[in-house]
């Protein structure tokens, strides 16, 4: 498997979408979220050629839909760098990488 990598800008991301879902829904739906996330980020670095480049977003990286949301990644041998994760409700447009 290829070593993953946490981006500063993915985890600020994660931690304003925590935020938010704490606020709104508890500790443990945040708690549930990043454990999601983390499983899905490994099953991503298993795979990353299941990435999408075709999603509409101006932005090179590929693709994963995780909930209402797009997890942002590049990939080499090595490595799987998770760099973004954007609320797909958001006008793509407005989305800045």
């Amino acid at each position: 498997m290829r070593r993953i990598v946490f981006a500063p800008s993915f985890d600020q991301d994660v931690e304003d979408i925590g935020a938010y879902i704490e606020e709104r829904f508890g500790a443990a739906v945040r708690e549930q979220f990043v454990s999601d996330l983390m499983m899905t980020c490994s099953h991503i670095a298993s795979f990353p050629d299941m990435g999408l480049s075709g999603h509409g977003y101006e932005t090179p990286l590929k693709g994963f839909v995780f909930g209402p949301n797009w997890i942002f990644f590049d990939h080499d041998d090595n490595e799987v760098r998770f760099l973004h994760i954007v609320d797909g409700r958001r006008h793509k447009g407005n989305v800045k990488f």
